[in-house]
C-alpha cells in the first residue's frame, strides 16, 4: 500500500490547471475552519442516493460523503467534486486513510 501511495505522490502534479473541481485555496469561517455549505451536500444525495438504502435523506449506513479532490487542498464544495465512500476507507484511522495520503498528495498554496 505504501508503495502505491509513493508512486501517486511521484506522479500527481500540484498543479490542478483546467479541473473543474479545483477552486483555489479554502474559503475559511472565523473560527479558522473551512466553510461548508450543507445545501450542496443535500443536492448531491438528491442527484446520488444512499448506496445502502437508496434514500437521498436520513442516515446512510456504512457509507459518507467524501470531497474527491479535498476541501483543505483547494478543492470546490461542489456536486461534481463529492463521491460515496465506504465508512471503511473514508474513517480508517491508519497512516494511509485516504484523507490522510491526499493531504500529502494535493497541494494547495496558503491563502
Amino acid at each position: 500500500m505504501r508503495l502505491l501511495l509513493l508512486a501517486l505522490l511521484l506522479v500527481v502534479e500540484p498543479a490542478f490547471s483546467g479541473d473543474p473541481r479545483h477552486c483555489g485555496p479554502p474559503v475559511r469561517d472565523a473560527a479558522g475552519k473551512i466553510a461548508r455549505d450543507a445545501a450542496v451536500v443535500a443536492e448531491f444525495r438528491r442527484l446520488h442516493p444512499c448506496p445502502s438504502t437508496g434514500r437521498a435523506t436520513g442516515v446512510c449506513p456504512g457509507w459518507a460523503v467524501d470531497h474527491v479532490l479535498p476541501l483543505a487542498s483547494c478543492g470546490c464544495d461542489v456536486v461534481s467534486n463529492m463521491q460515496w465512500l465506504p465508512l471503511s476507507i473514508k474513517s480508517a484511522s491508519s497512516p494511509d486513510a485516504k484523507d490522510r495520503w491526499e493531504r500529502r498528495v494535493y497541494r494547495c498554496p496558503k491563502a
